[in-house]
């Protein structure tokens, strides 16, 4: 470990390069919060802190046929809450309509925008 290294550690408390996780992941919080995407792709619930949330393709890219373009396909990314990205990767994806959760995957049936028009309501009603 260079000098420059060992004086960052010693400064931060911790290994550069974990410092740095932290921050990208505080700003993915933060910036998601403001575009009103704080929002589980897996149960819908909103995701209140930084460290219940991770990041996750919505479409498996491991053993695909693309796995380079849908790793890197931001369309293919959401936050969820930490336990159920990782309950949902070792279960199959189960799409449960009507609901919010599925309304969220990207399901337009009538029944799940009416799920998630009441979660909504609730939501507003809470605030």
């Amino acid at each position: 470990m260079c000098k420059y290294t060992k004086e960052k550690k010693k400064q931060l408390g911790m290994n550069p390069s974990t410092a740095s996780h932290h921050l990208n992941k505080q700003l993915l919080f933060t910036l998601g919060k403001k575009l009103d995407m704080q929002w589980c792709f897996q149960c819908g619930a909103e995701i209140e802190s930084v460290k219940d949330m991770s990041v996750e393709h919505k479409i498996p890219w491991l053993n695909s046929e693309d796995p380079v373009s849908l790793y890197f396909d931001l369309d293919n990314i959401a936050f969820s809450h930490k336990s159920c990205n990782y309950s949902a990767a070792r279960r199959p994806t189960k799409q449960s309509c009507p609901s919010t959760a599925s309304y969220k995957r990207g399901c337009r049936c009538d029944g799940c925008k009416s799920s998630y028009s009441d979660y909504r309501k609730q939501l507003r009603a809470k605030s």
